[in-house]
């Protein structure tokens, strides 16, 4: 089903048909239909296992993706697909105009609508971007029993999801809200009354177990709002390999999340006044001043 090359940029029928569901891990060299009905006994598979590949600097090497200079000066990046439609090729290229922009641009293959040009400083977190690109679309697969890292990270691991085992209590950045229109959100940053949500972004963990958002939030909603449920599901977060910061060294795992339920309610107009988050706004603009008088509307209404 290989088809010719298209060009950079064009999203075709082939990403959604075949990519999410063959994507490759990151361990192994390839899924054929055969491999699949052998429950992946590849014998090329099983020996990569025995090289982890945790950080984006090692996907960078993944058996399935090469960098390939192009006569125009530009860099193909060719995924292989193996028959699963034809390859993915993003590229980058260095750019001619020192001091007024970013040395450097590439272009991302549209895949299920997520593609595009963008710019960065360097080669290096060009490529970066690309395999970030490539695991977003489930290209490259990240085990969700983090089988695919090394001692080191999966020591610093365990250490992760020590500090965050905490059976009661609010909600963690990172732990999943299932919102009153039945949609799946994560917690992405705390405020003073409450908590922020989204539908995207990355979450940093660190070893305290801590996490840190990256990406769009939505409005912060009220403590009051979030429902412990008895669900848990593994979240995807990332850590610095061997905890050495640097470009490319993000390693990508899972850790179990809390599910909580976004459950919005009214009160009535004294019970919205005496609200710490009116009496505050009262504290900063002023006893029935318009900010103080909208807030306590959004807290009768469970707009807050």
């Amino acid at each position: 089903m290989t088809g010719p090359i298209r060009p950079v940029g064009r999203a075709s029928p082939s990403p959604t048909l075949f990519r999410p569901k063959h994507a490759f891990r990151s361990d192994q060299i390839g899924r054929g239909a055969a491999q699949r009905r052998n429950g992946g006994n590849n014998p090329a598979a099983i020996a990569a296992k025995g090289k982890p590949m945790s950080s984006f600097n090692d996907l960078m090497n993944h058996p399935k993706l090469s960098f390939q200079p192009q006569a125009d000066g530009s860099t193909h990046a060719i995924f292989k697909m193996n028959g699963w439609g034809s390859d993915v090729i993003c590229r980058y290229w260095k750019v001619d105009n020192p001091g007024r922009s970013d040395a450097f641009r590439y272009e991302l293959e549209t895949i299920n609508g997520a593609g595009g040009t963008y710019s960065h400083v360097s080669e290096h977190g060009c490529k970066i971007a690309i395999v970030r690109h490539l695991i977003g679309a489930r290209l490259i697969d990240i085990a969700e029993d983090n089988g695919h890292l090394d001692d080191r990270n999966r020591a610093e691991l365990v250490q992760i999801e020590a500090a965050r085992a905490e059976p009661s209590g609010p909600p963690k950045i990172g732990d999943f809200v299932i919102m009153p229109d039945g949609t799946r959100e994560r917690c992405c940053n705390a405020t003073k009354f409450g908590m922020q949500t989204a539908s995207g972004g990355s979450f940093n963990v660190m070893r305290c177990g801590t996490a840190i958002f990256s990406g769009g939030l939505n409005k912060p909603r009220l403590w009051e709002y979030f429902k412990p449920t008895s669900g848990i599901e593994r979240g995807r977060f990332w850590f610095f390999s061997h905890g050495i910061p640097g470009a490319g060294r993000a390693v990508i795992c899972y850790l179990p999340c809390r599910v909580f339920r976004l459950e919005p309610f009214t009160m009535n107009e004294d019970q919205a006044r005496a609200h710490p988050m009116a009496q505050h706004y009262a504290k900063v603009w002023g006893e029935g001043q318009r900010e103080h008088l909208e807030a306590i509307a959004k807290i009768a209404t469970g707009a807050a």
